[in-house]
């Protein structure tokens, strides 16, 4: 027994020896990443569709990007964004929650020589749904959220993440590392109804 314990406490000191290496290590990365703020604007525009009970929506997802230090270089980034949409039958008619990806799009963004504001437009995305929310709703799909995420184009590191989802703006920044999950959700995937 004499000599389990201390080959127990090695190993232990071992373990936490590579967890503060890790750590470490993790903590250089991020600073070598540049200070970014990013603003985030989704456009919903909607519009009768003559004179019926639908309707049509255009969803138009723009950011602005500045550096913290505005005089500072910027290196290249890249930005994607989910436009989340509901199913209105479902919500309505069925009493349940149904979300889908309408669309996911990723931008490069350029490198500059200064952090100055910059605009970026993604595509935009034109949905049209039934505006009753009743039994008699026929369907289609309503914008619900954004999912947007500002990474390191060489290492994939994600600098800014944001979203509208309440749920998943707390799971983000209680275990970050499930971010990932979410931005790489393709166009016409399910969204989870509930996020835990």
């Amino acid at each position: 027994m004499k000599n389990v314990l201390p080959a127990l406490f090695a190993f232990t000191l071992a373990l936490s020896s590579a967890e503060l290496v890790g750590q470490v290590a993790d903590a250089t990365a991020k600073a070598a990443l540049p200070q970014v703020r990013v603003q985030v604007q989704i456009g919903n525009q909607q519009r009768r569709m003559g004179s019926s009970y639908r309707k049509e929506s255009t969803i138009q997802p723009k950011i602005v990007v500045e550096g913290m230090a505005a005089t500072k270089p910027l290196p290249a980034l890249e930005a994607t964004m989910l436009v989340i949409t509901m199913d209105t039958r479902a919500k309505y008619k069925e009493k349940r929650e149904v979300y889908k990806v309408e669309s996911a799009e990723t931008l490069p963004i350029p490198a500059v020589t200064t952090g100055a504001r910059r605009n970026f437009e993604f595509a935009p995305t034109v949905v049209s749904f039934d505006a009753w929310r009743d039994q008699t709703n026929v369907g289609g799909a309503a914008y619900k959220y954004y999912v947007f995420g500002l990474r390191d184009p060489e290492t994939k590191a994600i600098l800014d993440f944001q979203t509208n989802n309440p749920a998943l703006a707390s799971l983000a920044k209680a275990k970050p590392d499930r971010r990932e999950e979410f931005l790489v959700m393709s166009k016409g995937e399910a969204f989870p109804t509930t996020v835990k």
